[in-house]
């Protein structure tokens, strides 16, 4: 490893999570204080840190000379690929599904699972336009996080440290990464990124994790978009 490998960690599992938790609780001060939240600008910005990381380490890894299957860029078709691809086919309907039953959900569940967004809820897409570019931010979510938490920090933390210890210790930062989302998500964040990693270190591939990870914010902004949608037309429908 070399210095850049230290400073890029230290960069993704510190600095980047403090300054995008600190910019988040700035953000709900501005909600709180009644200020419009551009949420297509808040996107946006968004993408484009993900990318510039995503970027730096590509180039530096490139520069290093290194084998990108080491990073995850690999794909070897065997039982265990067969197998991954089987569980993030079934996770996947099973997402569909509960997509589906959102949609004939009555009015009081939705209520339930508009609590459940708590302070999440004014970040995220009210408007199709929203939606679709928090899509696009999901798509580049599964791409740039899994290759710095389960590619580059597994393969970074490995070299000092048992395998299964780099990547228990990855998931768990992953979650902290998101702690901005609140106490109460940490155990979801850590649990789902645990999911991805076990489907990295069954597949040695990051393929089928980035692949789930895009799917799974995809989902979860879709049903988002249609629980805060539900609620404002109800609040906009006449009391009977």
């Amino acid at each position: 490893m070399t210095i850049i490998d230290h400073v890029y960690a230290l960069t993704i599992a510190i600095i980047v999570p403090v300054v995008g938790y600190i910019q988040f609780n700035k953000l709900v001060r501005r909600a709180a204080a009644g200020e419009a939240i551009d949420l297509g600008r808040l996107y946006n910005s968004t993408i484009v840190t993900q990318w510039v990381l995503f970027a730096v380490l590509m180039l530096g890894w490139f520069l290093a000379d290194r084998q990108w299957s080491d990073l995850g860029f690999s794909l070897a078709i065997d039982y265990r690929l067969l197998i991954g691809l089987a569980l993030t086919l079934l996770a996947i309907v099973f997402m569909v599904q509960q997509l589906r039953r959102l949609g004939s959900a009555d009015w009081k569940s939705m209520q339930v699972l508009r609590g459940q967004l708590d302070r999440l809820e004014f970040i995220l897409p009210r408007t199709e336009s929203e939606l679709s570019r928090f899509s696009a931010l999901s798509i580049t979510a599964g791409i740039v996080e899994e290759t710095i938490w389960r590619g580059f920090l597994i393969w970074y933390l490995a070299q000092a440290m048992p395998v299964w210890a780099a990547a228990i210790l990855s998931t768990i930062g992953f979650g902290l990464a998101h702690a901005y989302q609140g106490a109460s998500s940490l155990p979801k964040v850590i649990l789902v990124g645990a999911a991805f990693t076990l489907l990295y270190l069954l597949t040695g591939s990051l393929w089928l994790p980035m692949v789930l990870h895009a799917f799974f914010d995809i989902a979860q902004g879709r049903a988002a978009f249609e629980v805060i949608r539900s609620a404002a037309s109800a609040a906009e429908s006449p009391s009977p």
